[in-house]
C-alpha cells in the first residue's frame, strides 16, 4: 500500500461611496441669478424646485453653480449665504457672467477647477469685508487654460481697470491690475489661488479602514504669508467617530469602512478665514491570508 500525501495551502481573500445640508442650492438650468426657476434646494431630506433664490431671504447654506450651466448677475443680492461654489468639479464649464454692478453677501467665494467667472462690462462685482476668494487649479484637462477657460476670465482684447473684484471697502483685484498701488490683477489672483484658499487633499483614496490616512491643507493665496496661519481640522464620519486637529498637514487612522469628509478650516493672521473638504471612501482591505493549514489526504491503491 503506497500513501501519496498532497499538501495544500488554502488562500482566503477577502475584497476590498458630495453631502448636503438643509438649504443647499445648486443650479439645475442656465439664467440670471433672480431666476427662481434655475434653483433646487435641498429640504434636509431631497432636493426639491427652489421658492426664492439664493440670496432672496437670508440663510441660504451652500451654493454650487454646476451641470455645465451658464449664471447671469447683474444686482446686489442682499441676503446671507454661507459659500458660494462656481463650478460642480464633474468637467463641463460652468459660467458666472457679471453684466452689471453686483454683488453677494457670502462669507466665501470658490472658483473649481471647472469654473469661470467672466466680466461681460466694465463693473464692479463686490464681495463683503472678510470674504475668502479661492480660485482651483489645474484642471484635470491639460487643455483647458487657466484665465481662459477656467478660473477668472482675463480678456486680453477688452481689459481694463473697470473690471473690478471688490471685497468690502478695497479694491481687490482689477482686469489689468490698475486702480491703485495695492490693487493685483486678475492674472495673479488666478495663479495665487485667490486671496486665501485651503484645497484639502487625502492620500490615499480610497483608503484602507485602520490604515494611516495622510491629509494636507494645501492652502493658498495672496494673502497666505500674513502668517501665523492657524489650522482646524474636523471630520463626519460612521458611527460617531470623531476627529479633530490643529496641524497643517495631519493624519487619521479611520477605523471602519464609509464615507469620511474631512474639513479644514485655516486661519491668517489678519483673521481672514477659508474653509475646505475632502471626502475619502474608506473601504475593508483585508489583504489575501495564507494559513499554515495542512490538510492531507490518503490514497490508496
Amino acid at each position: 500500500m503506497k500513501f501519496k500525501i498532497l499538501y495544500i495551502i488554502l488562500f482566503i481573500t477577502t475584497p476590498f461611496l458630495y453631502s448636503q445640508s438643509t438649504n443647499d442650492y445648486r443650479t439645475v438650468a442656465s439664467g440670471n441669478w433672480t431666476n427662481v426657476a434655475i434653483w433646487e434646494v435641498y429640504n434636509g431630506s431631497a432636493w426639491v424646485a427652489a421658492t426664492n433664490y439664493p440670496g432672496q431671504v437670508a440663510g441660504a447654506n451652500d451654493v454650487t453653480i454646476g451641470n455645465g450651466v451658464t449664471v447671469t448677475i447683474n444686482s446686489n443680492i442682499t441676503g446671507a449665504i454661507n459659500s458660494v461654489t462656481l463650478g460642480d468639479r464633474t468637467g463641463g464649464i460652468d459660467n458666472l457672467l457679471i453684466s452689471n454692478t453686483s454683488s453677494l453677501n457670502v462669507n466665501q467665494f470658490t472658483i473649481a477647477y471647472d469654473g469661470l467667472l467672466n466680466w461681460t462690462v466694465n463693473k464692479t462685482f463686490s464681495l463683503p469685508a472678510g470674504t475668502a476668494f479661492a480660485v482651483q487649479s489645474p484642471n484635470p484637462d491639460p487643455s483647458l487654460q487657466l484665465g481662459v477657460d477656467h478660473g477668472i476670465f482675463e480678456n486680453t482684447t477688452a481689459c481694463s481697470a473697470s473690471k473690478i473684484l471688490q471685497i468690502g471697502s478695497t479694491k481687490y483685484a482689477t482686469c489689468n491690475g490698475g486702480g491703485g498701488s495695492s490693487v493685483v490683477t486678475f492674472n495673479t489672483v488666478n495663479n495665487e489661488g485667490g486671496n486665501l484658499s485651503v484645497f484639502p487633499t487625502a492620500t490615499p483614496d480610497p483608503a484602507c479602514a485602520n490604515q494611516l490616512l495622510q491629509l494636507n491643507a494645501n492652502p493658498g493665496g495672496t494673502e497666505v504669508n500674513d502668517t501665523p496661519l492657524t489650522y482646524n481640522w474636523t471630520a463626519s464620519a460612521p458611527s460617531g467617530y470623531s476627529f479633530s486637529s490643529t496641524i497643517e498637514n495631519p493624519t487619521d487612522t479611520p477605523p471602519t469602512p464609509g464615507s469620511y469628509t474631512y474639513e479644514v478650516t485655516v486661519t491668517n493672521n489678519s483673521g481672514l478665514t477659508s474653509t475646505g473638504t475632502v471626502t475619502v471612501t474608506v473601504e475593508n482591505c483585508n489583504k489575501t491570508i495564507i494559513t499554515n493549514r495542512r490538510i492531507t489526504f490518503r490514497v490508496t491503491n
